[in-house]
């Protein structure tokens, strides 16, 4: 989706509203609540991007402000407000049910970051100071993630614990606390009002370009590997879509089996690649899985970024996650071979792999890919498979 569109779209009806409302109410804070509810609705529509595709939005930044700012109601109203007027720019996202997960994260962020901070107001003893007023914003602020951290994870939204995801979390609690204090003040001084969060929104913005640049390296990259990948589908090798769908295979199954997010990535990567030694060997055809692996796994230590990955198709990793990883990856890709993809042919395959000794250690790894299979598979193939 084009962001410049919804972007111009909510500033331009923000001034608007904003304006009727100082028009009609100038001594009241209708037109300034317009504008910060206009400044969550920009917020979803800008976001960082985290390793495993997914995003956190720029307008938890903003509910720190208006929670600071506004009673109870006028903080609902804005939210609630500003949530109706997203899921509108959503409906072009995914389903229904990812739309729903969305807004129940949103709407429990915002119900936490209002709790957290008048919570926190109202302990902190004595009058506003600034360690009082930092104190209630950086618990604000903490609340947001202990709140969507696990309900992102149970609402398969993503996971915002990675590496990129805890700087994201940084960059919009420190922002947000920024900003507040620009608008509101401290004790009724240094209130700078509608400047305050525009001038504090500067950073933030900074580290949404640069997440946004980073993302589209991180996609070309992928885009390339993806591109080495079909070098071995090309020349005949292995089946068309072989690396594809062991690629998805194996990172559900190390996802469902607790791996870090870091190791899953680099799964995922060794699934990509794990038969592009192949095409180097002097008879490819012939050439054993072993050697193709020890060929390939060499290939990719030398390149930094693929080491990890080298490792984990090698069958080199030392570190008994990295061994699992291994594990999967062979299991997934030898399920593949069996299937190339015919869901028909799952049960069928899923039993061959119980009875080879090759993959007798393998139980575990086995029970978590028969439940993705399962789940994977539609109904009427299910029913076919199963013989109803």
């Amino acid at each position: 989706m084009d962001r410049r569109r919804p972007l111009l779209l909510v500033a331009t009806a923000g001034a608007v509203a904003a304006g009727i409302a100082q028009a009609v109410a100038p001594a009241g804070h209708a037109a300034a609540l317009l504008l910060l509810a206009a400044g969550l609705v920009a917020g979803e529509v800008l976001v960082l991007r985290l390793e495993d595709r997914s995003a956190l939005p720029l307008s938890y930044a903003v509910l720190i402000v208006i929670a600071a700012s506004f009673g109870v109601a006028e903080y609902a109203a804005a939210v609630v407000g500003a949530e109706a007027i997203s899921l509108l720019l959503r409906l072009t996202d995914r389903g229904r049910g990812r739309r729903v997960a969305v807004v129940t994260e949103r709407l429990a962020v915002a119900a936490a970051t209002f709790a957290a901070y008048s919570g926190a107001h109202h302990v902190f003893p004595g009058d506003e100071t600034v360690a009082t007023v930092l104190a209630a914003l950086v618990v604000a602020a903490v609340a947001q993630p202990l709140v969507a951290v696990p309900l992102r994870l149970g609402l398969r939204l993503g996971s915002s614990i990675t590496p990129r995801g805890r700087l994201a979390w940084i960059a919009i609690g420190s922002s947000g606390v920024l900003m507040a204090i620009g608008y509101h003040g401290v004790d009724g001084t240094g209130r700078v009002g509608l400047w305050g969060p525009l001038i504090f929104a500067t950073p933030l913005l900074a580290a949404w370009y640069a997440f946004e640049r980073l993302d589209a390296a991180t996609r070309s990259f992928r885009q390339t590997i993806e591109a080495l990948a079909m070098a071995p589908e090309l020349g005949g090798y292995v089946p068309s879509g072989h690396a594809t769908r062991v690629t998805a295979l194996a990172g559900a199954v190390a996802e469902r089996m607790g791996l870090p997010i870091e190791d899953v990535r680099d799964l995922e990567m060794a699934a990509l690649l794990h038969h592009l030694g192949q095409v180097t060997l002097d008879d490819p055809e012939s050439g054993e899985p072993g050697e193709v692996a020890g060929v390939t796994g060499a290939m990719m230590r030398d390149i930094r970024p693929l080491a990890a990955a080298g490792d984990i198709v090698a069958g080199d990793g030392t570190e008994p996650r990295r061994r699992l990883a291994t594990r999967i990856l062979a299991v997934a890709s030898a399920f593949d071979d069996l299937t190339q993809g015919d869901a028909a042919l799952a049960t069928g395959a899923l039993g061959v792999l119980r009875a080879d000794s090759r993959y007798a250690g393998d139980t575990r790894v086995l029970a978590v890919l028969e439940r993705v299979v399962r789940d994977r598979i539609p109904a009427a193939a299910a029913s076919a498979d199963s013989g109803v």
